[in-house]
């Protein structure tokens, strides 16, 4: 009896001891992973400080989809408080890439885009849509716009909302004006295209376009919408008109 009692006791002492292994080995596994984590996120953002030499705000990190070739970051810019700037950094080779550019590109593009449009609508509006995937480390401020265009996949998209009255019998031969204009220039374009309401132009805006535009009661604001995307020649791979109702 007693040599059972000792066995018994022996046995589980053994146990307590190989769950507090476990406990440790698994506590030591997760303070790797958080320490990996945290390392990660410091040196993106410590990448982001000195490139553009401004604070970023963290938002995010996601390191948990194993399929993915990178570790993808979210922060925010105090020039561009209202968009999230998407920071990748590549497993293999350790280079990290962004698309903050795309935002300092915005103004740049709105301008000249405003400009070629105008020579076939007057009365228009141009938006560029900033953010998607980042960018080789290579593009810098002084970047030419055609030049940016092919690198920022799949084109420069761009919304454009126009005033024509004539647009049911003229907007083919507009688009491919428009069309002409931009290969002239190599500016490789997705553009989305919007014929709206008479006297509806002049209240669109950046804060607004989205909603006005695209929303629920975009039936209000747009007679017709366009969607034209660019190949590296120049033609449309893809061409569409389509009635709002």
């Amino acid at each position: 009896m007693v040599e059972k009692i000792a066995i018994g006791i022996v046995s589980i002492i053994l146990m307590l001891g190989m769950c507090g292994c476990m406990s440790n080995s698994n506590d030591s596994k997760n303070k790797d992973v958080v320490q990996k984590e945290g390392s990660v996120k410091d040196m993106m953002t410590e990448h982001m400080r000195e490139k553009y030499n401004e604070e970023f705000e963290f938002v995010s990190i996601n390191t948990e989809v194993w399929t993915a070739p990178y570790t993808e970051m979210i922060v925010k810019s105090e020039k561009f408080p209202n968009h999230r700037i998407v920071v990748q950094r590549y497993n293999e080779t350790g280079a990290i890439v962004d698309n903050y550019m795309d935002f300092h590109m915005k103004e740049r593009i709105e301008k000249e885009l405003t400009e070629i449009v105008k020579e076939i609508h007057p009365k228009s509006k141009v938006f560029y849509r900033p953010g998607g995937r980042p960018v080789p480390n290579s593009v810098t401020p002084d970047i030419s716009i055609s030049e940016y265009s092919k690198i920022r996949l799949p084109g420069l998209p761009v919304t454009i909302c126009i005033e024509d009255p004539d647009y049911e019998t003229n907007k083919g031969e507009k688009i491919e004006e428009l069309r002409k204009a931009l290969e002239k220039r190599e500016y490789k374009c997705h553009l989305d295209v919007f014929y709206i309401k008479e006297g509806k132009i002049d209240l669109i805006n950046e804060d607004n376009e989205t909603e006005v535009l695209t929303g629920p009661h975009n039936a209000e604001w747009v007679l017709i919408r366009g969607g034209f995307v660019m190949t590296n020649s120049f033609e449309f791979r893809y061409s569409e008109w389509r009635e709002i109702k």
